[in-house]
């Protein structure tokens, strides 16, 4: 979806393409999640909305590189990441609120603030 010199191109941080391939493929599901997986069931590269596009490839360059920098790149290894401590006999357990400030879902919060502009994330019923 993102290639990464593309990626590169709008500010993207990552030097290693390898690394870059694996977390890009993480982003796009969590943003095809997010966005009622709209890239899937259309083409990106024939949108006619290029502003809409921009964005949802800013929010990939975002996620990516959030997801780089906390060292997880799904949901389940962000919240198995905020786990502080765990008691278990008085079944006890304290989360860092680094990651739940930070993102909604495993989503960036600024890769959030992309898609808030493009519609994606619009989760109603066409009218008629």
């Amino acid at each position: 979806m993102l290639s990464f010199s593309e990626y590169q191109k709008l500010g993207g941080r990552l030097t290693d393409e390898t690394v870059y391939t694996k977390l890009e493929h993480d982003a796009v599901q969590l943003l095809n999640s997010a966005t009622q997986m709209f890239y899937v069931r259309n083409n990106i590269d024939e949108d006619p909305d290029q502003w809409r596009v921009k964005m949802f490839k800013l929010a990939l360059v975002a996620q990516i590189d959030y997801t780089n920098d906390v060292g997880a790149s799904t949901e389940y290894e962000m919240s198995q990441k905020a786990v502080k401590s765990v008691s278990i006999d008085g079944t006890t357990v304290t989360t860092d609120g680094t990651f739940k400030d930070s993102s909604t879902g495993g989503i960036y919060n600024v890769a959030l603030d992309h898609l808030y502009q493009t519609g994606l994330l619009f989760g109603g019923v066409d009218v008629c």
